[in-house]
């Protein structure tokens, strides 16, 4: 009796690790972006001219020229879309190797975003080594940029030097994403002055005046969260391919429950009420959604879709997740600053079934 008594014991501990260690679904903790100090004015700022010429050629020659310029070069975008900041985003996704999101402005380009490997994005080129970057980049861990009578310096961190270096040219700002495990360039970030002092991506100090705040109607905002949920499914794409990987096929249904789950995240986080979230197993079963794997990658508190995805690139769970051969769907939703992507893989449809 006794030794029964073991036998079932041991069992029990066997199938409690197997469910733990082996289960069909993988949740990562919330990543939430790097905290930055509210801009904190100062009585002087000392700028720095570092003399570093403009490129001369690539996508970045097109910020603060006329649209007209950029279509007559790379023709209309594939999708057009809001942003939450001033800007609409011209979106080509046509070609995953030349991927391109464009900020325009009143008819100006006031940015490029690309992570494809076929951009001209010179004086730098995506997939390149870090030792390559530091051989002609002047790394500094203060910018200074000028805009009207106001002047803003932005402080970089450690961690900022090793994954999202500023670099400053004439009236042209770049920000370089660097995936850590690699060490080499993800995707590169061309803007003009008010677009980096609206996106604040770092510690900022100022003397003069803040720019107004944008506040998007609940509409817009809804716009603006659709549109960060599509860009973060071409991203991890992209980046996927980057690693040679396979691409994911897009599932509404997953979109959905990925956008509740942002929502609901958002609720737990401003609610003075206890709100329990369920699991992702739970989630994909009440949904009817049939899988044989699951993975769920969440963030919080990044600015945009761009910087979500590089964010989930340089924290190892998250990398892992994104980039598992183990799946081959992708769902994504956003609510606000909260992002959530799921993942699964289904057993692709027979041709009898078909």
């Amino acid at each position: 009796m006794k030794d029964l008594l073991k036998i079932m014991i041991f069992l029990s501990i066997i199938l409690i690790v197997f469910f733990y260690f082996d289960s069909p679904t993988e949740e990562n903790e919330v990543l939430e972006a790097p905290p930055t100090m509210d801009p904190l004015p100062a009585k002087d700022i000392v700028e720095k001219d570092l003399d570093v010429e403009r490129p001369a050629e690539g996508i970045s020659t097109y910020i603060g020229q006329d649209t007209d310029e950029w279509l007559n070069d790379y023709g209309m975008p594939d999708r057009i879309e809001p942003s939450a900041f001033g800007y609409e985003w011209w979106i080509y996704n046509s070609s995953f190797s030349n991927y391109m999101m464009v900020g325009v402005k009143n008819s100006k380009t006031v940015q490029v975003y690309t992570a494809g490997t076929a951009t001209n994005a010179a004086p730098y080129e995506i997939g390149q080594t870090l030792d390559e970057l530091y051989r002609f980049t002047i790394v500094e861990n203060e910018i200074t940029v000028k805009y009207g009578t106001n002047i803003y310096t932005f402080n970089l961190g450690a961690e900022d030097i090793n994954r999202r270096l500023l670099v400053s040219f004439d009236e042209v700002y770049a920000q370089l994403y660097i995936d850590v495990e690699d060490d080499k360039l993800e995707a590169v970030r061309f803007m003009d002055a008010e677009t980096l002092i609206r996106h604040q991506p770092y510690d900022m100090m100022f003397v003069g005046d803040l720019l107004p705040s944008i506040t998007p109607s609940s509409s817009l905002q809804q716009s603006i969260d659709d549109a960060n949920a599509k860009q973060i499914v071409d991203l991890t794409n992209v980046y996927r391919l980057h690693h040679q990987r396979k691409p994911l096929y897009e599932n509404p249904s997953i979109n959905l429950l990925a956008r509740a789950h942002s929502e609901n995240t958002a609720k737990k986080d401003f609610s003075s009420q206890e709100i329990e979230l369920e699991n992702l197993n739970d989630r994909l079963t009440a949904a009817n959604i049939l899988f044989d794997e699951a993975g769920e990658n969440t963030a919080t508190q990044y600015f945009d879709a761009a910087e979500a995805v590089h964010g989930w690139i340089n924290s190892s769970d998250h990398r892992e997740t994104l980039l598992s051969d183990k799946f081959n769907q992708i769902g994504v939703g956003v609510f606000g600053k909260y992002y959530t992507q799921n993942f699964i893989y289904q057993e692709p449809a027979s041709a009898e079934k078909q």
